[in-house]
């Protein structure tokens, strides 16, 4: 006899939001990034009040106590990140000015397919945030390696489960 065969798929959500206010879809991940960058520079207020932008399940975040950057979350299905190409970028600071130059050049630059964030303000080695350019024009890809589950008033919340006590 025949058994029903089920198909289950999985869907990447690769939506952004810009400061916890502005949301916009995949294929337009330019001008999310563009209106982050923007709404800094010009310390318009809704970006500047909570400076961060989310990629999917992963959040890009100003400290404006040491104008640095740190990343938290994770993807809900992993995406593997490509090889390094020899124009990609990969920024090892996590200072506000280097970060935000960095992703200006991974918007602006088609030459430039991948971005990878080296963060140092994330106390374990190897934390990186890393976006790619897929072959579409609409599309992106972003990964997390070595970063905490979420990030608290007192600091990273390293497993679901640490983020789960402290609610």
């Amino acid at each position: 006899m025949n058994q029903p065969v089920t198909c289950l798929l999985s869907v990447i959500r690769n939506d952004i939001q810009v400061s916890g206010l502005q949301g916009y879809p995949e294929s337009r991940w330019r001008e999310a990034i563009l209106s982050y960058l923007f709404g800094v520079w010009s310390n318009k207020p809704s970006v500047i009040y909570r400076p961060k932008i989310s990629f999917g399940g992963i959040t890009l975040r100003l400290d404006l106590t040491n104008w640095e950057y740190y990343a938290y979350g994770h993807a809900e299905i992993p995406q593997e990140a490509p090889p390094l190409g020899p124009d990609d970028l990969v920024e090892t600071l996590g200072k506000q000015v280097a970060v935000e130059v960095a992703l200006m050049r991974f918007v602006k630059d088609n030459r430039i397919k991948q971005l990878r964030l080296c963060l140092p303000s994330i106390p374990r080695d190897g934390a990186t945030f890393i976006l790619w350019k897929k072959e579409r024009r609409g599309e992106y890809g972003y990964s997390g390696v070595g970063l905490p589950f979420s990030w608290g008033t007192k600091g990273p919340w390293w497993t679901r489960e640490e983020f789960e006590r402290w609610l």
